[in-house]
């Protein structure tokens, strides 16, 4: 008699989900959704069209082996080292297909190396839900200004600390807690997009990747939020931890070891991107050629014209503009949201703001709203446990998208003031 398969092991942000999302209609409107809405590049969509014809045409997609021989990693090693002023070579670069696969891979090997981890919240749920699946220990969690909250008393003797730049739910930078990790794991999830000065985020960066120890650390990248195309599942690794680049080696033959053309040369594009775009506009002409020259010396096909890195270049600013618009609308006189000091968002299409009316009944009134046909999506859908929002976030806060239109955000407030008792005089 075979065994049964043993339950799979689920975060309990997710048990969280299914049960406030019960009686929820298939069409209800929601406002805080994880995805950026603002429609892609045009003009990045007809570059990348021209580069699967081309792969195609040429063979480069008829084998299993990497077309570029390398070269991919090469360039966005190089792209990467010339916009973030950190030394970085091919052998540190792992392409894998989207943040949510990297995330996955990396605790994973955090797990077999006996690591505790130390996660922020709000966060992306991918990350409790992989430390469930491989068995990594949460030792704690801790919010923006770096306040922590223990989680469990089974730690590993190794420590592993999760940082998010800028936190992916509230577009904030995090004060990371006290103490020194044996191994960071630093996710960059918005890189362009800022709300008002895009140097400042530009500088944040670079400064958090300058006191990295990449030998003991991890960064991820993905091109999925910023150039709003998660379908296409692109996204890098950059170490030079040992054990970890072994972990991802030995685990490429289940996976595609040279990772898809397209994503791989998407990566490339977006570095490329970042380049040219580090810095005042009147140097992105310089900065394109530059990156034109690096793709050219690495046998990659040519990156778009100047002219239409331009363009994308001011789709992007458009894409950003978009979010302050509905940010400030977020917290206008008549909004039923207010933000609190530390949570304003300074990139990226996601803030948390908080009921400016608390509700004795929060969650239960959360789940009617969804019944009621509008979604809503709370604290405990954003990763942690109950125990450790009481403890660090007890106001009552929800994820709001800000890459929707300006009249969709308004209708959806105007949802929300519905489903609240009106204010007293």
């Amino acid at each position: 008699m075979h065994q049964s398969t043993p339950a799979t092991v689920q975060a309990e942000c997710l048990t969280a989900f299914a049960r406030l999302r019960a009686g929820s209609p298939n069409d209800a409107f929601e406002i805080g959704e994880g995805c950026n809405f603002y429609a892609p590049s045009p003009h990045l969509g007809r570059h990348l069209a021209m580069l699967l014809h081309s792969l195609a045409a040429q063979g480069g997609l008829s084998r299993y082996c990497d077309p570029f021989n390398g070269g991919a990693k090469s360039a966005f090693a190089e792209l990467t080292s010339a916009r973030l002023g950190i030394p970085l070579a091919p052998q540190d670069i792992t392409f894998v297909q989207g943040g949510t696969e990297a995330i996955s891979l990396i605790i994973s090997h955090l797990a077999a190396s006996e690591h505790s981890l130390t996660l922020p919240i709000p966060n992306y749920y991918g990350f409790d839900q992989s430390a469930a699946r491989w068995g990594a220990p949460v030792a704690a969690y801790y919010r923006h200004d770096g306040t922590t909250h223990p989680n469990s008393t089974r730690t590993a003797h190794r420590t592993a600390l999760v940082e998010v730049l800028p936190n992916g739910v509230t577009g904030t930078l995090f004060t990371p807690p006290a103490g020194s990790p044996d191994f960071t794991l630093l996710d960059l999830v918005f890189q362009h997009g800022a709300h008002h000065e895009p140097p400042a985020l530009e500088a944040a960066i670079q400064s958090r990747l300058h006191k990295l120890d990449l030998a003991h650390g991890a960064v991820i990248m993905t091109a999925s939020k910023d150039l709003a195309m998660p379908g296409l599942r692109a996204g890098a690794i950059i170490t030079r931890n040992r054990a970890l680049r072994q972990h991802l080696a030995a685990d490429a033959f289940d996976r595609a070891p040279a990772g898809s053309p397209l994503t791989t040369l998407l990566m490339v594009l977006y570095a490329a991107l970042l380049h040219a775009a580090n810095g005042p506009v009147e140097l992105l002409d310089k900065r394109h050629r530059m990156a034109q020259q690096i793709v050219h010396d690495h046998g990659l096909p040519d990156l778009p014209e100047a002219a239409t890195t331009h363009q994308v270049h001011t789709h992007l600013n458009a894409m950003a503009r978009r979010f302050r618009t509905n940010s400030e609308l977020l917290t206008g006189p008549t909004s039923p949201l207010a933000i609190a000091d530390g949570l304003v968002p300074m990139a990226g299409y996601s803030a948390f703001p908080h009921l400016r009316l608390q509700k004795t009944d929060f969650l239960d009134w959360v789940r009617r709203c969804g019944v009621n046909g509008l979604r809503l999506n709370p604290t405990l859908l954003h990763a942690g446990t109950a125990a450790a929002w009481h403890a660090l976030h007890p106001g009552q806060h929800l994820r709001v998208n800000l890459s929707e239109s300006e009249a969709r955000t308004a209708s959806g407030l105007q949802r929300l003031r519905a489903e609240l008792p009106p204010a007293r005089p």
